[in-house]
């Protein structure tokens, strides 16, 4: 890791993905947190959260206040956001390296860094930006101060994990407690560790997350009451994992067969490196040593344990494990390249690595060439390098390094063609960017442009428009919106015979016929042949 032109070789490819992602729109819930951000900076207000006009409480404001701040510097820039967002999962990588160096040196905490940022779940979270993308970098960043503190005892340390902690729960709520608590307090339980447990420390680092978090607790107080601390701590935790909120079932191997793609292309030095982790583990018991760190196994199991019975499963639920994951993969991947003893394992992963490197961009080729047919030759010209860099690795007899740079290469071709051919080409069916440019463009400046259709999850029409209207998911409550001459409405094909039945006076500025939602795509919305089976029809009106 120490090897210069390593990194050369790492970064060139690593920049392409980042770069790539910059222009890909933001739908679904990364256009709903920015949107919060956006209407905070329009209504001046950095504590009582909006989203269409109406109070916010599902999320903390730490995601939004970074999307107001860059908002405010740069405009309605989403790249600059995604940028601002990047910034702050530095924080996380380097935190990564400090956490690993701690306790296995610095070419674990080198390689776990690596490991992470390289990986297909970071770079597309920090795409596709979520509360979770936050979250993970500071409960690492709080689970590397405790464990310094643990080590060394200074002051410095343990208030920075109680500043980490505070940030966690200004990120995504109560949830940033949980990695630190299994982590920290599991190793103190471990080791025995019991005038640490009861020391008077844990009160302060209590004063100085509950002072970090008195904004989201002062605006969920003025715009919900009681009931809004409740949701912050109970309903919006507790629920999820029982299924009283959200949820309907749980499938209790999500997490492990999620792993398998979000910790791309480092999947297979992660098995091995569990399966060693056990084992050691169990020898360890055996042998009754009291000189082991359990830090990073407690944060991964206890969390993916919490998470595998929740009776809600998302895969970005999981990105707060993934920079403790990475280190025992560090771990063990060190040791595997540093013992001669290994040789038979290396070879085995070698020929794995090998053919993920092959069929992995193989397989996703058929995006440009049959469900997307990519002409810019461009294009073709960057994949071509990246897979005759790709290809000159794959057949040279592979050590550690050549696999590093072959790996790096294959998730590059695979993200490089999903930002540039998959993404963008499935975003002009998601007709409601097109229907806020519309009204963008020809709306007058005192004209809103609102939602009326059932649970769509289109907020991008609200971040995307110059001036955001209201989300009417019932009938009443366009009722109640009504009258409002001169208003925009985008609305499903079911929304406008509701609107015809009512005999509104409006005007039908586009008919969309060819409309997807970019989630929940289908091998029939892939087939060219059978795409248009899989298209519904969206309407852009103005009300007279």
């Amino acid at each position: 890791m120490n090897d210069r032109r390593l990194y050369f070789l790492v970064l060139v490819p690593l920049l392409l993905i980042i770069i790539s992602a910059l222009p890909v729109f933001l739908v679904g819930n990364a256009a709903k947190y920015a949107e919060v951000g956006r209407e905070m900076l329009m209504n001046n207000d950095w504590i009582n959260l909006t989203i269409g006009g109406d109070a916010y409480d599902q999320k903390p404001p730490m995601l939004f206040w970074i999307a107001a701040v860059t908002f405010k510097l740069f405009g309605l820039s989403i790249p600059a956001y995604k940028l601002a967002v990047l910034l702050f999962s530095f924080i996380g990588i380097y935190s990564t390296y400090r956490l690993g160096k701690l306790f296995y040196g610095k070419e674990t905490g080198l390689l776990a860094a690596f490991f992470l940022i390289s990986s297909l779940g970071f770079q597309h979270f920090n795409n596709d930006i979520h509360t979770d993308t936050l979250l993970a970098d500071f409960v690492v960043f709080a689970v590397w101060q405790f464990s310094a503190y643990l080590k060394n005892h200074k002051w410095h340390n343990f208030l920075l994990g109680a500043v980490g902690v505070g940030l966690s729960m200004l990120a995504k709520g109560p949830v940033g407690v949980v990695i630190p608590a299994a982590a920290i307090g599991g190793t103190m339980l471990v080791h025995k560790q019991w005038k640490e447990i009861f020391n008077y420390r844990w009160l302060i680092a209590l004063v100085v997350v509950g002072v970090m978090i008195l904004p989201a607790m002062i605006g969920l107080l003025n715009q919900f009451g009681l009931e809004g601390i409740k949701f912050y701590f109970w309903t919006n935790n507790v629920g999820r994992v029982t299924g009283s909120y959200h949820g309907s079932g749980a499938d209790y191997s999500f997490y492990f067969h999620t792993s398998l793609y979000v910790l791309l292309p480092w999947t297979i030095f992660m098995v091995y490196a569990f399966i060693k982790e056990a084992t050691s583990l169990s020898k360890i018991r055996k042998n009754k040593s009291n000189d082991f760190e359990v830090v990073n196994i407690l944060a991964v199991v206890v969390y993916l344990g919490i998470l595998s019975v929740a009776k809600q499963q998302n895969p970005h639920y999981m990105l707060s494990a993934v920079p403790f994951m990475y280190i025992i993969t560090a771990k063990w991947t060190v040791r595997l390249f540093s013992s001669e003893e290994r040789l038979k394992s290396r070879n085995r992963i070698a020929i794995i690595n090998k053919v993920i490197a092959v069929v992995g961009p193989l397989i996703l080729l058929v995006l440009p060439i049959v469900v997307f047919p990519e002409k810019r030759f461009w294009f073709w010209g960057i994949y071509g390098l990246l897979y005759a860099g790709l290809g000159i690795m794959v057949v040279k007899k592979i050590n550690f390094q050549r696999q590093i740079v072959m790996l790096t290469f294959t998730i590059a071709l695979m993200l490089f063609t999903v930002n540039v051919n998959m993404l963008p080409n499935m975003l002009k069916f998601h007709t409601s960017i097109e229907a806020a440019e519309i009204f963008n463009e020809k709306a007058p400046e005192n004209s809103t442009l609102s939602i009326y259709a059932e649970k769509a999850r289109l907020w991008n029409l609200f971040l995307y428009s110059k001036s955001p209207g209201k989300y009417l998911m019932e009938k009443e409550d366009l009722e109640a919106f009504l009258p409002k001459p001169g208003a925009w409405i985008y609305t499903s094909e079911a929304g406008y015979n509701d609107m015809l039945e009512m005999e509104l006076n409006m005007n039908v500025v586009k008919k969309f016929t060819e409309h997807k939602q970019l989630t929940g795509q289908s091998a029939r919305f892939l087939n060219p042949k059978t795409r248009a089976s899989r298209f519904n029809t969206m309407y852009l009106v103005e009300l007279r």
